[in-house]
């Protein structure tokens, strides 16, 4: 934790200045991932190494934080931060935090997309054949990730609530991804949270540790789909999810295309990022994705034109829309 604050205490003090003694001056700019071991702390770094290679104009020094709600709280209590700072967020995290929902005190500002780097999805799935959907999981127990986990229980919370309206129905434990695996194995719940990463453009899908961990089970491992309507009636509510079908085929069990959500995975800034900073940021994102793959199995996952997936322009920042739009990506 010293290294992480001692780290944060150079970002603050920052600005947005020329580095000299290079043979050409590079503007400084700072992004902060996630927790060391993570995918957001190795792809971060992985940022900063690529840009260092191919960019002439900016130099990125990635740094490691407790977490992705801490980002933004960290950002918004140090507003000259924003200048110079993107940060590794998703787009469930920024709903919580712009409505002021736990574990936010207060509303915060909006956030604008440099790029995506990971598309996460899940839905539950069971080792019992005689559960095949929702109306299935009356009276049966659930076992969900940890309660403050965006994508492995809040938002599937709202679906169960809002999209399928059975949260008097069923039993919910939230146990952490790890042990609602666990739990499904040893039996003491019907049904358990599971998932991992999609490329929506190319359909290839990466399951989760826990995920692999029931695969491998033994048994055979069947996936309950939260369905259109659902995600639908939860993304009228203002939620920030996007529907998503996982393809047939795509992991073990998923027999025909399951309907379900993702929620993205982001590097995002406030709008005070520097407009040129931030261009040549996503600039250098597009030209050269194709090396993340080189330093996380994630990074296969990530393309051009995955780096926008899911946004809307207005809520791009409008330095790195100016690079989509020159790579063709966004028009």
């Amino acid at each position: 934790m010293k290294k992480i604050l001692a780290t944060l205490g150079i970002i603050t003090t920052a600005t947005l200045v020329p580095v000299s003694g290079q043979a050409t001056d590079k503007t400084q700019i700072s992004l902060i991932t996630g927790p060391f071991g993570t995918g957001s702390y190795v792809l971060g770094n992985a940022v900063e190494q690529i840009v260092a290679k191919h960019s002439d104009k900016v130099q990125v020094t990635s740094s490691e934080t407790p977490g992705l709600v801490y980002n933004a709280k960290q950002l918004n209590r140090d507003p000259d931060m924003k200048k110079n700072t993107f940060m590794a967020f998703t787009t469930g995290i920024n709903y919580l935090a712009t409505s002021g929902q736990k574990p936010f005190d207060n509303k915060l500002p909006d956030v604008k997309l440099i790029g995506n780097y990971l598309l996460g999805s899940v839905w539950l799935a069971t080792f019992d054949p005689g559960i095949k959907s929702a109306a299935d999981l009356e009276g049966k127990t659930i076992a969900l990730g940890r309660p403050p986990q965006i994508l492995w229980t809040i938002e599937p919370m709202h679906i169960i609530r809002d999209g399928w309206q059975m949260e008097d129905k069923i039993t919910i434990e939230r146990l952490g991804t790890k042990d609602a695996a666990q739990a499904l194995l040893n039996g003491s719940v019907d049904a358990a949270i599971v998932g991992g990463y999609a490329d929506p453009l190319t359909g290839e899908f990466k399951p989760s540790p826990q995920t692999v961990e029931l695969l491998a089970a033994g048994k055979k491992l069947y996936h309950i789909p939260w369905g259109k309507d659902a995600v639908q009636a939860v993304i009228d509510k203002g939620i920030a999810m996007n529907h998503l079908s996982v393809p047939a085929g795509s992991v073990e069990g998923v027999d025909s295309d399951l309907d379900g959500f993702f929620d993205a995975i982001a590097w995002v800034s406030y709008p005070e990022l520097d407009d040129d900073a931030a261009y040549e940021v996503t600039r250098t994102l597009i030209d050269n994705v194709g090396q993340f793959g080189d330093y996380h199995a994630l990074g296969k996952l990530m393309s051009a034109k995955s780096l926008a997936y899911g946004w809307d322009p207005e809520n791009i920042h409008p330095g790195a829309l100016r690079a989509y739009r020159e790579a063709g990506i966004i028009e």
